[in-house]
């Protein structure tokens, strides 16, 4: 788009702000309301995808659907005459979480436990209508500076959100193909990794790999090559925090949003709220949820289940390079 373009008649173009892989930001100027917004487009290759471009257009009905004060907030979406696809969203001030971890490192606790409620307070939201993230990363999650000085969190991009139960969003939901491995490798659930069906426990692990990444300036499970991350996240043990972050209660919560099984992750984001606020450290039931710090989420198995459970994860691994591979070529052709 150019410098001065009009859309829909009322979004005038001021600059580039933003690209990322499928799309670009601008920063406008809403000639109706007198206020800046950022309008994001597909680029020239994916406006031509009609799965992205349906992408795009669930995203805004997705994120629309969120009024809290934590999700960004989208007014206005649409198609221009020339065919791209366009949200209006809010324009923020301040940084994606990613640019503060590669500028600064590791983050004080305290913060750390701060930036955690808040992004907890946002899937909160979005878990009670009914949608998973999927997404959910450092490059998803916006700093801007509060009033009183202090991060407020944004969270954004529902682009490839799940979308569960029968309720009025489920008419956003054919983006989603049965057995499809969608997110980035580095913060995927162990369930997300193998294509299952997800649950909240999902994003509580993504949570959890950034709350981790924070902490310790990097994240538990990292490999060049990404379907060695996928193993990693079914099957090797996470790394232990340091000592003196391992025995805090948001160090605790943070292995427990790790384990390998769903079902002993938090089921809720206000039981891994209450857990980082230690509002029910006496509990036995949380207590027995929770895996023991010293000893990771590994799960130890018979040779032979070890062995079946390895060759199905070579067909797995097997099937997934020749999916990214496929991926690739399609790129290259659309690029062209």
């Amino acid at each position: 788009m150019e410098q001065g373009q009009l859309i829909a008649g009322r979004y005038r173009i001021e600059r580039e702000i933003g690209r990322g892989n499928f799309g670009i930001v601008y920063l406008a100027h809403d000639e109706r309301t007198g206020e800046d917004r950022a309008i994001k487009v597909l680029l020239p290759w994916a406006a031509r995808n009609e799965q992205l471009r349906h992408r795009l257009r669930r995203e805004a009905r997705l994120a629309g659907s969120l009024t809290g004060p934590h999700a960004v907030k989208i007014f206005d979406s649409g198609e221009t005459d020339e065919g791209d696809v366009y949200l209006a969203m809010e324009y923020l001030v301040g940084e994606e979480l990613h640019f503060t971890l590669q500028n600064q490192g590791a983050l004080p606790p305290e913060r750390v436990q701060l930036l955690a409620e808040q992004v907890l307070a946002a899937l909160d939201e979005a878990h009670k209508l009914g949608v998973i993230h999927r997404d959910l990363k450092p490059s998803n999650i916006f700093l801007c500076t509060g009033a009183d000085g202090s991060d407020f969190v944004k969270v954004f991009d529902f682009g490839i959100a799940k979308v569960t139960g029968d309720g009025e969003l489920m008419a956003t939901a054919k983006l989603t193909v049965s057995g499809g491995v969608m997110g980035t490798p580095v913060y995927m659930s162990p369930e997300q990794c193998r294509g299952e069906e997800l649950t909240p426990a999902a994003d509580f692990y993504s949570l959890g790999i950034v709350l981790y990444e924070l902490l310790t300036g990097r994240v538990p499970f990292d490999d060049e090559n990404p379907v060695r991350i996928l193993l990693m996240h079914n099957q090797d043990a996470v790394p232990p925090l340091p000592r003196g972050l391992s025995d805090s209660l948001l160090g605790r919560a943070v292995m427990r949003s790790l384990s390998k099984q769903p079902a002993e992750r938090f089921q809720s984001a206000s039981e891994f709220l209450a857990a980082l606020r230690g509002e029910f450290a006496s509990s036995p039931e949380a207590i027995s949820h929770a895996p023991p710090v010293a000893e990771t989420s590994a799960v130890v198995a018979s040779p032979a289940r070890s062995r079946a459970s390895s060759q199905a994860w070579i067909w797995w691994c097997v099937a997934a390079m020749v999916i990214v591979a496929v991926a690739g070529i399609a790129v290259a052709v659309l690029n062209r």
